[in-house]
């Protein structure tokens, strides 16, 4: 008798002679459109047929596996488990040959001790549509796996839902007939299209709300072990932060940065790039005296109605971030309030400060790269200019071997009392055509701090910063 391995084989030489003589004639590139769609469909069925004999014969080598582990399959041909087995000789990735290991625990049948037979599966008509190559392993997973998790189910609600999904993923009716026979009889009805992967998903998800609407009890220790931040490398100019925050982490970190992000709208300060509304008139026959003597008539429809548009900011003013780039700036001014607020620990017997080092020469001409210490981050120009702006800048000389030889301790930035009168002096940025409020802008030297200019009101403005270099530039 041929063994197994041997009529596969047969079948893989097949499909490569098919595949071969079809390139001869041109392969899949010719074909027509209805020919394409069919061969894609009969390559769906191999697929299908593919992961149920994968699937078993994984479910075979986890089950020869339940011995001491030189008697093992996996270990006489030197892998460590199944999963590890399946990605040398399938040549997939780990998570593909997982997958294939949690299948087979969900088809697995047991033996029964008393009758000698096999008991039935945990997902029985599951696990037969699978095998039988009706359903494919991702639309197996989908079913299967959410009601594994759904620990609170019982064992007639899971077989109840199995049957359902089963019928569903096959193509068959969701109610069967008096006999409770899944197959169709002939002549009876064709079978509906098969449901996607997400369908399948949906319906699982949709079953497991109706038989346990309150959930899994939930269990905060799980997320505590997860909880986790991660600083990267520096890579291209940036840093990936990753990680996990508990719920009140998170909704604390959005409260702040949505305080950030919030336009602010002040009706009485016109800010260029909000959306504003002016109010209806109270009457209809509101006449010529109660109109804006700036309105020139050209918002005026052909009714004569004013519409309730604002123009849109200049280029140079409108604010070209996204939502997510925000969030990044909204987070870095949430660090430096923190680093700012005193009341973090200290570190060296001072408050933690971050310290950025570049040349003199550098600082003054605006080009050369800096160090940001501690991290040994080497960040451009802009960097440092950043900081310096938000910050403070202090001048330290070095002489050739290293030694301090003199210090600098000039306050670089305006303190709260100076911000307020500048605030209040200015009312808006100061730079021709920006007409947002000085409350939004940060307060600049208007000689260089680094070319000898104090830190004094009068030689303090409020500005955009982007639009401050772009004066200067």
């Amino acid at each position: 008798m041929t063994s197994l391995a041997r009529q596969l084989e047969s079948i893989d030489r097949q499909l490569a002679d098919a595949m071969t003589s079809s390139a001869a004639r041109g392969g899949v590139r010719l074909v027509d459109d209805g020919e394409l769609i069919e061969t894609l469909q009969v390559l769906g069925s191999i697929q299908r047929r593919l992961d149920g004999a994968i699937t078993e014969a994984t479910d075979r080598v986890v089950e020869r596996d339940q011995c001491e582990r030189a008697a093992r399959v996996t270990t006489q041909v030197g892998c460590r488990n199944a999963a590890d087995l399946l990605r040398r000789v399938l040549y997939v990735d780990g998570h593909t040959a997982r997958r294939y290991v949690w299948a087979a625990a969900a088809v697995h049948r047991d033996l029964d001790i008393t009758s000698g037979g096999l008991r039935p599966a945990r997902f029985p008509k599951l696990a037969a549509a699978l095998l039988g190559g009706e359903v494919s392993l991702t639309a197996f997973l989908a079913c299967v796996s959410p009601l594994q998790k759904a620990a609170r189910l019982s064992a007639a609600d899971r077989l109840a839902a199995d049957a359902v999904l089963a019928r569903f993923a096959t193509g068959l009716p969701l109610e069967t007939d008096a006999t409770g026979d899944d197959e169709v009889p002939d002549g009876g009805a064709e079978r509906a299209p098969l449901p996607t992967t997400d369908e399948l998903a949906g319906l699982a998800a949709h079953i497991i709300d109706r038989l346990d609407p309150d959930g899994k009890e939930p269990i905060d220790r799980g997320a505590k072990r997860r909880r986790h931040l991660t600083i990267g490398r520096l890579r291209d100019g940036s840093v990936p932060v990753r990680g996990e925050l508990l719920p009140e982490v998170a909704a604390q970190l959005q409260k702040l940065i949505d305080s950030l992000l919030n336009p602010k709208v002040d009706p009485d300060v016109p800010v260029g790039g909000t959306v504003q509304f002016r109010p209806s008139d109270d009457t209809d026959d509101a006449g010529a005296d109660d109109a804006n003597p700036d309105d020139d008539g050209t918002n005026a429809s052909a009714s004569g109605v004013h519409d309730h548009r604002v123009p849109s900011p200049p280029q140079h003013v409108a604010d070209l971030r996204t939502h997510a780039q925000k969030r990044h700036d909204a987070f870095a001014t949430i660090i430096g309030v923190a680093a700012a607020s005193g009341g973090m620990p200290q570190s060296g017997g001072a408050a933690p400060t971050l310290v950025v080092s570049i040349s003199a020469s550098d600082f003054a001409n605006g080009t050369g790269r800096a160090t940001i210490e501690g991290a040994g981050y080497d960040v451009p120009f802009g960097a440092a200019a950043h900081a310096g702006c938000a910050g403070g800048v202090q001048r330290v000389l070095f002489d050739e071997r290293g030694a301090i030889v003199a210090i600098g301790t000039s306050a670089r930035i305006f303190n709260g009392l100076q911000r307020r009168a500048i605030v209040l002096r200015d009312r808006n940025c100061l730079i021709p055509g920006c007409d947002i409020a000085a409350e939004w802008c940060e307060i600049h030297h208007v000689t260089e701090h680094f070319r000898g200019g104090s830190t004094h009101t009068d030689n303090g403005t409020s500005a955009k910063s982007d639009l401050k270099r772009n004066a200067m530039g």
